[in-house]
Parts: structure tokens; sequence; C-alpha cells
């Protein structure tokens, strides 16, 4: 039988025999081996997709039922190679031991979180019940789910569980907003030195002339993701990726972080 849908916002024609199963089409024809074959009886919850927004498991559907439908497996939930809340989430709180049942539980979970914005601790371990984990990892699944809502809040896409990640986080926050005033005043010292490959700045009045520049050289911008985030005593290292109307860039900070205001930053893009 033929059958077309779109997977991952591709569109396929397929010649199906009608006794074949939607998750081997994704893995044998399609390629897509995220989504995972755990029991084949519609239990463990390895395959689910998402089909037309909903999630099913792909081992109790046929592939011609999926015809004229729109199907997103695990490699389509995140946005030009990067990871999404959820996946950020997960790992930040160790949701993931061995990995198997991971792609069919982001999937469910994803399909929670478009339902209900604010999920009660209840309602994710009832949805869970269709995944099995077998390394038994439920409870940090249960907290990347709370952790992921954090991340989606988060301009920098990060768990700002730590007074650092807090103090970037509101850092970025004022510079997306443009408040060059509100992110010179409250996130740098009076003396603040600001290094970059073009020059050294210094103090308040020369900090707001930069970010003035650098905003309005760089419009519509957006953190895409957050790379690396490291914590060392009172300094932080971060690299990440920048989009504006102008392009995409990778930048990479340096901070030194004392009383809540930075006192040393170096600044530069790869």
């Amino acid at each position: 039988m033929r059958v077309t849908f779109t997977v991952n916002h591709q569109s396929h024609t397929l010649d199906l025999e009608p006794r074949v199963l939607l998750v081997d089409v994704l893995r044998d024809h399609l390629h897509l081996t995220g989504t995972k074959i755990g029991c084949d009886t519609g239990q463990c919850g390895a395959c689910v997709v998402l089909m037309d927004g909903v999630s099913v498991k792909s081992c109790a559907l046929l592939g011609v039922q999926a015809d004229g439908s729109s199907i997103t497996t695990i490699e389509g939930v995140s946005e030009k190679g990067t990871m999404n809340p959820l996946q950020t989430a997960f790992q930040a709180a160790h949701a993931v031991q061995c990995g198997f049942c991971t792609p069919g539980m982001i999937m469910s979970l994803t399909d929670l979180l478009a339902r209900s914005a604010q999920p009660s601790e209840a309602e994710i371990r009832a949805w869970l019940a269709g995944n099995l984990c077998r390394c038994t990892g439920y409870e940090n699944v249960v907290r990347a789910v709370n952790a992921a809502l954090q991340v989606a809040a988060s301009p920098a896409h990060l768990v700002t569980e730590t007074p650092l990640r807090k103090f970037y986080d509101s850092h970025l926050r004022a510079m997306l907003a443009g408040d060059v005033d509100a992110l010179v005043d409250a996130h740098y010292s009076a003396d603040a030195v600001l290094t970059t490959f073009e020059g050294v700045i210094s103090g308040r009045d020369a900090l707001r002339t930069y970010f003035r520049d650098y905003l309005a050289a760089h419009t519509d911008l957006v953190i895409a993701a957050t790379e690396r985030f490291v914590e060392f005593g009172d300094s932080i290292y971060t690299e990440t990726v920048v989009r504006s109307a102008q392009g995409v860039t990778h930048a990479y900070n340096a901070f030194v972080v004392q009383d809540g205001r930075v006192t040393h930053q170096f600044a530069g893009v790869k």
C-alpha cells in the first residue's frame, strides 16, 4: 500500500506491506533508530512517538495507519541540533541511566507538557505509568519534568538551582530585554573590567556604551543554547549559541562575581 505522511517536518511516500508496524517503518525504512523496540506488545513505552501531537506507541500501530498524519520522533524534538528544555532537564537531573527508555519518556512527557503547563507530581507519575524503566530511574525523571519548567523559563536554558546560575540567568534576561541600565547597574561593580578581542572596557559608563553598541549590532537577539556552564569558586565560564538577525555565533564568556556583581569579564566568539 502507498502511504504518505510527514516525519519530523519531512514528507515521505512509501510502499508498505499492510502488516508492517509503524516502529519498524521508522527504524528500518527511515532509519530513525531513536525510537526503540522493547516489548512489541504496547506495554513498555520505549517506542512512543507523537502522531498529530498525541503520544502513541508505535509498536501497536501499523505503518499504513499513519497515512496522512504528522509524526514526531525523538530525532525531531530538538531545534537545529540543540537540546530542548525537557532534554536539558533530563541531563541536569541525571534522569538517564542506561538510556534505552529515555526516548519514549521524552516523547510521552512532551505530550504531557503540551497539555499541562504546570503538571503536579501526581500527574507526572500517572502519565509515566505507560513507560517502564528497568533501571528504576523514575524519581529523577519526575524531578526532570519540574526542572524542565525552569529551563523553559530561563533565557539561558539552564536549571537555575545555584546562586551563580541565577545570577547568569538574570544577567541574560536584562541583556535580552535591551535594558542596558539594569544590566550594568544590577550586575557589574562600579570599576568592573570587560576584556574583548577588540580592547578593554572599564567602568559602568563605558560598559553601557559597549552593550548598547552590541545590541544595536545584534538585533532580535536570543540565546539558542547554553552548551557549557562551569562554576568554580566565584567564577563562571559559559559557552553559548547566540542567534540574531545577523546570524549565529558561538560565544564564550568568563565572569568573576563578587558580592553579586561582576568585577572582571572576558568575552569572545568562536
